[in-house]
């Protein structure tokens, strides 16, 4: 493992270790919306056995067990790759490691959640904590790519606050999409009939939430965009979330119009991830631009130290 000590290479095992637990969201998605919950019935065999015997069902949910523990390996191996860069920039360890407990945790709540009959809350914890693995991996790669070229972050007083409450108000949405879900027809499984809350009031929630965060979106971009950020960085991420969000916005009336069919709400998943990730990314570029470059990274001038705002107007 000597030379993923290089941070070039960790930061792409960062990037393909992010990309696999957005991944996992769509994976585990994709046995509700099938109603393959309960396709194993018992935890942590499947049918009493290792492997299952027959059924459609049974081989997506099999199927999501088997990713799951896949990719939970490999945030074990990212981490373990973190603990050998050298030099690391404050945050690579603890972002490594974030990931892989909240990753390591899905494996006994995986098991509540099937025992509890699929219960509409436990698969909202469920896939809450795969948001909070993913955010993780989201700001290890982030923290990866800034190892490369030196640089160190601070709060901005100004547009760190303002940044801080779009990516409240962000996960707020999301909370109110789980409920949504929790209230919904999707129950992950035929036999399974209980919900949480009601649809129509659920879904008259999440769709002021949703237009609070356009707005506060808003004003952040016009803001960014009269005042040159810090981080050259952080108007791209802005310039890729919004459309974005638009496209899942557009997905969500979709579906809902439609009477909820399950693959348009599986696209609606999958976007999420990424309005998530795209959402993260600026809002922690804005609240914490950098302050310099040090030459500790490979990227920087050898025993060099420059102001970032002057570098990146250049």
């Amino acid at each position: 493992m000597g030379r993923f000590g290089d941070p070039v290479g960790f930061h792409r095992i960062a990037m393909v270790n992010a990309g696999l637990l957005w991944v996992i969201i769509l994976s585990g998605g994709l046995v509700r919306l099938t109603d393959s919950g309960l396709g194993c019935p018992d935890w942590p065999l499947c049918d009493g056995g290792v492997v299952p015997e027959s059924g459609w069902h049974a081989v997506i949910e099999y199927s999501n067990r088997v990713a799951s523990a896949a990719i939970i390996v490999f945030t074990v191996f990212t981490w373990l790759a973190a603990r050998r860069v050298r030099n690391p920039s404050p945050g690579i360890r603890g972002h490594a490691l974030a990931a892989m407990l909240q990753s390591i945790a899905q494996i006994p709540l995986g098991g509540v959640t099937v025992l509890s009959g699929l219960h509409p809350l436990m698969v909202g914890c469920h896939f809450l904590l795969s948001i909070g693995a993913l955010t993780s991996g989201v700001l290890l790669v982030i923290t990866a790519h800034d190892h490369i070229h030196g640089v160190r972050r601070a709060t901005d007083d100004r547009q760190g606050p303002f940044a801080a409450l779009t990516a409240l108000a962000l996960l707020v949405v999301v909370v109110t999409g789980v409920l949504v879900t929790a209230a919904g027809p999707h129950s992950g499984d035929d036999d399974v009939l209980e919900r949480y809350g009601n649809l129509e009031n659920a879904a008259w929630l999440h769709v002021r939430a949703v237009g609070v965060l356009v707005v506060l979106m808003c004003v952040l971009a016009v803001w960014i965009w009269k005042e040159a950020p810090r981080d050259r960085l952080a108007r791209r991420s802005v310039a890729v979330f919004l459309p974005v969000l638009a496209v899942q916005i557009a997905i969500g009336e979709i579906q809902y119009r439609h009477g909820l069919p399950w693959e348009v709400i599986a696209a609606h998943l999958a976007v999420a991830g990424l309005v998530w990730s795209w959402g993260v990314t600026a809002a922690w570029r804005i609240a914490r631009p950098p302050v310099s470059r040090t030459g500790d990274g490979p990227g920087a001038a050898s025993g060099a130290r420059e102001t970032v705002g002057t570098s990146a107007a250049a």
